[in-house]
């Protein structure tokens, strides 16, 4: 790499004069600051965002359920309300059919409260993560044993044509309820809402499968209030904690209807924690005095939903959401505890296994990873994937053998998409699926080894960066960065896919290392700042950094504040080229 780019979060690069569409920045970001009455600091990082307009970064800033999209712009929603409510009111048999990781199993247990108000248990098939993803022939089969008279299928469905035309050879009637792509020819069901429908005029195409069904379960509860058939108010409002789960578990980004469903979805969680949630609290899992936030969600609370689908049961999870009684979902969070503890021990031992063969077998020549063992287990080579990806900066795809058939999943690296490089390899697998970052596939053993160099081929053929790009929101000054700065960026909240927190590109006079992780920042006031490595596998430079980039963060110590940085990148003097 022969020099450095600085772009904003947007993807735009960092220039003084850069205008979006025909509006300057500077001129954008002070219209906002004195529109609303904010640091300009704080209206550049919300321009660097693509907000522009003073009514625009008031509606991000402050956003109201108000806000949300009509459920009814969803393909086929009139025709899944139908549906469901025929089978509400005339008593017909309902089977959910869910998904064993957190965004199907929110999805599910949302189903489910709905049902419970209005005084029915439906049945509910959560599918193994040996079965597969989707429908399964042999599942229907054993559901068609209870005589079910409608199937709702959520986070899935959308591309299980053979499948769904199996049920209704069984007399099932389906819904799908999902957001995953769809094939050229959808099956063929009573109704099948998904956003990524091309007919969908719905503004969020990102939606998580539990969103999808929030909207659903909002346009029935319209109908049937308007109609009469409700007996008991339902307040979906509550059911938020559900589908912040589901939606940052899925890791679609936090903008547009998602960011909303969030940030009231935490707010819920803070002033009203649930019987699941209050379970947690009780047992002291989440850290920071108890404080909901997408630490807690990302590595406290979601990692335990998704256990019991990776190594155990995806029920456990369920009934612990959906659970009322504090004893039972004590008892159910121990098992949770086992099956995230039994998943990180899994999950270790593999990696440590594999470590060992990339540094012997000279992995260090290849620009991929792919590695594959008959005795590791399904449901953690996924984040083994992502592991491995972290440590040595390379697309890699872990597999393993599930009943004669080899499943593996990838992580992407390097700039490259890898659902293209795998859809261009679709002749030696049996499935595969995904997206830019993440991929599933299913691969008969005498393709492992052929599969295995023509994905190195193709992983060669994406051209280098040339350039290494950072991304960042604004250039700032240390002086801008106050307690009550610090207080405002809260709004921009909630962080996590496609709304990170800020990174700012700041220049200080004097950066040393104290230890390998904490560094000492004097800005050229003098004033001394304290900095934290952000990775802690970061090759630490000599310290002749003329730049950093990072986020700030409060720290508190005896009742008292002080702004901290977390530092992502040292730009080196003469490296930076700012456009």
């Amino acid at each position: 790499m022969d020099t450095q780019v600085l772009r904003t979060s947007s993807g735009l690069p960092m220039t003084n004069n850069m205008q979006i569409l025909g509006i300057d920045i500077a001129d954008a970001a002070r219209s906002i600051e004195e529109g609303l009455g904010i640091p300009n600091i704080l209206a550049r990082i919300l321009v660097s965002r693509g907000i522009m307009g003073v009514a625009e970064a008031e509606a991000f800033l402050h956003p109201q359920l108000d806000d949300l999209s009509d459920p009814f712009l969803l393909p086929d929603m009139e025709k899944g309300v139908s549906r469901v409510i025929k089978a509400i009111a005339e008593q017909q048999k309902v089977c959910i059919y869910g998904d064993y990781d957190a965004d199907g199993i929110t999805s599910t247990a949302l189903m489910i409260n709905f049902f419970k108000n209005l005084g029915q248990s439906p049945e509910v098939y959560l599918p193994k993560r040996q079965e597969g993803y989707g429908l399964n022939i042999e599942a229907i089969k054993r559901l068609k044993s209870q005589n079910p008279d409608l199937l709702i299928c959520l986070d899935c469905g959308s591309s299980n044509h053979d499948e769904i035309a199996f049920a209704k050879e069984s007399g099932i009637e389906t819904v799908v309820i999902d957001h995953h792509e769809l094939p050229d020819e959808m099956p063929d069901a009573c109704a099948l809402i998904n956003p990524k429908r091309k007919d969908s005029l719905f503004p969020t195409r990102e939606l998580a499968a539990c969103g999808v069904t929030f909207f659903f379960l909002w346009a029935l509860r319209r109908v049937m209030h308007k109609s009469g058939l409700l007996k008991n108010k339902i307040n979906l409002k509550k059911e938020l904690d559900l589908v912040t789960i589901g939606t940052i578990g899925d890791m679609v980004p936090l903008t547009k209807d998602n960011r909303v469903l969030v940030k009231f979805g935490i707010e819920s969680m803070r002033r009203q924690p649930r019987v699941w949630l209050k379970t947690f609290l009780k047992k002291n899992l989440i850290p920071r005095g108890g404080n909901i936030d997408e630490y807690a969600l990302n590595f406290i609370i979601i990692p335990r939903i998704n256990a019991t689908g990776r190594v155990s049961r995806p029920e456990i999870a369920l009934d612990f959401l959906v659970c009322n009684e504090e004893s039972k979902s004590e008892a159910l969070l121990l098992d949770l505890q086992k099956a995230n503890k039994e998943r990180q021990d899994k999950e270790k031992s593999i990696l440590n296994e594999i470590e060992v063969v990339v540094t012997q077998d000279n992995f260090s020549d290849k620009s991929s990873i792919v590695i594959f063992n008959r005795d590791w287990h399904l449901g953690v080579i996924g984040i083994v994937a992502q592991k491995l990806v972290e440590k040595f900066g390379k697309p890699s795809i872990v597999i393993t053998e599930v009943n004669g058939i080899w499943k593996g999943s990838g992580r992407g690296g390097n700039g490259m998409n890898l659902l293209e490089a795998i859809a261009s390899l679709s002749h030696l697998l049996l499935k595969h699926g995904g997206h830019k970052y993440a991929c599933g596939l299913s691969i008969s053993e005498e393709n492992l080894i052929p599969f295995r160099d023509a994905f190195e081929e193709r992983v060669n053929a994406v051209p280098p960066e040339i350039k290494k790009q950072f991304r960042v929101d604004t250039q700032a000054e240390f002086e801008e960065i106050t307690i009550e700065f610090m207080d405002l960026i809260e709004q921009l909240a909630p962080y996590g896919v496609g709304n990170p927190r800020p990174d700012l590109f700041l220049v200080p006079s004097n950066v040393s290392m104290i230890n390998q992780r904490r560094v000492r920042i004097v800005d050229k006031q003098k004033k001394i700042w304290d900095g934290i490595i952000w990775n802690k596998n970061y090759n630490i430079p000599q310290p002749n950094a003329s730049a950093i980039i990072g986020y700030p963060f409060i720290k508190k110590e005896r009742d008292e504040k002080f702004i901290n940085f977390y530092i992502k990148e040292f730009v080196l003097d003469g490296d930076q080229e700012i456009l």
